[in-house]
């Protein structure tokens, strides 16, 4: 892949949705545990489940189906995208 077949997007659809779905049940998880009857919260938790937990589960699957291989060669583009990006 070139640089210019980059565009704005390093990661695919499902990459995407594997790091947001992660990052934000972090957070949430992170603020459980100061705040763990916060009924804000809940229903922030509830809302995640319900609007995000099946897509960001099934573009998982996606992810564990990738061999050794692939994972390299995406990881090795992925990082290769943001050196050329960071040295322009």
């Amino acid at each position: 892949m070139s640089p210019a077949d980059t565009g704005r997007q390093l990661l695919d659809a499902d990459e995407a949705r594997v790091a947001r779905a992660s990052r934000e049940l972090t957070k949430i998880a992170a603020a459980i545990v100061s705040r763990p009857m916060d009924r804000d919260l809940h229903e922030q938790m509830r809302a995640f489940l319900a609007r995000e937990s099946e897509p960001a589960l099934a573009s998982w699957d996606v992810l564990l189906t990738r061999t050794p291989d692939e994972l390299k060669e995406r990881i090795s583009t992925v990082l290769t995208a943001q050196a050329l990006r960071s040295s322009s």
